[in-house]
């Protein structure tokens, strides 16, 4: 069967791997299509050390079950036996384990084998291009279930790509007062702004951080970290009013510095949300199916043998695409 293979850094290549044969449990899935995450495109550029060519990268994927029903699938799969899945805490249990991760195949191929408890069937009227964001938004899901703010809150997110902006449209339907953006990218930040955001804040200039810093005044009630570098988490804790809370979601950056002792006087509380449970991953597709959160003019939709193409403009010239979409079958 046909495969995207990532084969060095920077670069995937179309191959011919063998057809996965389903164990107990799990039933043969069809790739409709599969998105491009984030950290894939870690994965792509040779930053994570989870995923080590040669390996087929992905785990955001739409598919047909061998009747012909379409699905999406839950690509975190947990033991369902240690006591953080027994808790319901299935994003940490002890051996989870992610499609295109580690020595799990992912979906830039035609054919997967899933367990029967991943895969979840979609009606129709779900196109592609909106379910295929149903696990990036499951984690957005999650992170606000764990914040739970309170009503009319004012927020600041750092990073407008993919993760912010989904977090964005939600905060948008949980009540938020008033929503700070900022960004180093002006593309991004006409879309975010586009979405309704507040303010949207070009922080690599003056005027953009001084326009970040009145906006925030004495702080914001909770700030989402989506980006994970250094600077982004800084900015965080510094957008935080005392008291407030500080959600760390991005993880493009394994260790940065943090003045850890202003925000203990600001007495800032700090929340890392990571993935998402099968409870948040329900409520995602729920949000989809409504209709209620939806990135398909940001989405752009390539073909599988296109890869190199895709992976390329993704980490080199987003441009306004949010969501990179892979047509496999």
């Amino acid at each position: 069967m046909r495969a995207l293979v990532y084969t060095a850094p920077r670069q995937v290549e179309l191959q011919d791997i063998a057809r996965p044969v389903p164990v107990s449990g799990e039933s043969e899935i069809a790739v409709v299509a599969a998105g491009i995450c984030g950290s894939d495109i870690s994965g792509f550029l040779g930053h994570s050390r989870r995923r080590v060519p040669p390996m087929v990268l992905g785990h955001e994927l739409i598919g047909r079950r061998p009747g012909g029903q379409r699905v999406v699938v839950n690509p975190l799969i947990s033991c369902l036996r240690c006591t953080a899945c027994l808790s319901g805490a299935q994003n940490l249990c002890e051996n989870w384990r992610l499609l295109g991760m580690d020595q799990t195949t992912g979906c830039f191929t035609e054919f997967v084998s899933i367990p029967e408890t991943q895969i979840y069937e979609i009606p129709d009227e779900l196109t592609d291009r909106r379910a295929v964001i149903a696990e990036p938004l499951a984690n957005i899901v999650h992170l606000f279930r764990i914040a739970a703010p309170h009503p009319f809150f004012r927020m600041g997110i750092v990073g407008g790509g993919t993760m912010g902006s989904l977090a964005l449209l939600t905060a948008l339907r949980l009540g938020v007062r008033e929503v700070l953006v900022q960004d180093v990218s002006d593309v991004r930040l006409d879309v975010v702004r586009r979405m309704g955001a507040t303010l949207a804040a070009n922080v690599s200039t003056e005027e953009g951080r001084a326009e970040a810093c009145k906006f925030a005044g004495h702080g914001l009630d909770l700030v989402l970290d989506a980006s994970g570098n250094s600077a982004a988490r800084q900015a965080a804790f510094d957008l935080c009013r005392p008291g407030g809370l500080v959600v760390l979601l991005g993880m493009s950056q394994e260790r940065s510095e943090i003045d850890f002792v202003t925000s203990i006087r600001k007495e800032h509380r700090v929340v890392m949300s990571f993935a998402y449970t099968p409870v948040d991953f329900e409520r995602s597709l729920a949000l989809l199916k409504a209709g209620e959160v939806d990135l398909t003019p940001w989405t752009v939709e390539m073909p599988l043998e296109q890869g190199q193409q895709a992976f390329d403009r993704m980490t080199t010239a987003p441009g306004a695409t949010l969501k990179m979409l892979l047509r496999v079958n």
